[in-house]
């Protein structure tokens, strides 16, 4: 058996969000109710420079105060997920890239709508950051492969995309031996 909706209320809407509550039958036969948050897509893009480097960006977060992370954010209407890590990559680190590889995507949380798409970007030319007003203080570091994947297990990388960015990327690299 899978689970069956059966009603939905919307209990909140806001721009870009929205949280249901469904009335469901579960896959056991019971009835119950699932909360659902609705929301856009995002992008990741972890830049390897060509000595093996991460390009990081380090800012300070309304929710979970300083992070480190790979260049990201939220999908724009009418963009595919490459061309908002594209554009996230120019506006948090100021980065181009030559060569852009599609590492996957995943689900950030069970009841989410939301996806994470990640990429790895080569060939990478520096420019100016291009940060929102939200991203101002934003810095670019550049940390060393091995490090950043140190970092990923050891928890110094606190949100979950930036560590499974880093490890998918660092796999890939691994596997298609371009380190």
């Amino acid at each position: 058996m899978t689970w069956q909706q059966h009603a939905r209320a919307t209990v909140l809407t806001a721009p870009r969000l929205a949280i249901h509550l469904d009335q469901v039958t579960q896959p056991d036969g019971q009835r119950g109710e699932v909360w659902v948050t609705e929301q856009p897509d995002g992008a990741l893009t972890v830049p390897v420079d060509d000595r093996g480097r991460v390009g990081m960006v380090r800012s300070v977060t309304y929710v979970h105060g300083e992070v480190v992370t790979p260049p990201g954010g939220q999908i724009e209407p009418g963009e595919s997920p490459m061309e908002a890590g594209q554009r996230e990559l120019i506006e948090e680190a100021g980065i181009t890239a030559r060569d852009w590889t599609a590492l996957g995507s995943v689900a950030l949380m069970t009841r989410n709508t939301a996806r994470l798409h990640f990429f790895l970007a080569r060939g990478l030319a520096l420019g100016e950051q291009q940060l929102t007003a939200s991203e101002t203080g934003m810095t670019l570091e550049w940390w060393d492969l091995p490090e950043a994947v140190e970092a990923a297990y050891d928890g110094r990388l606190t949100l979950s995309g930036a560590s499974l960015g880093i490890l998918m990327a660092a796999r890939h690299l691994e596997t298609s031996r371009q380190l």
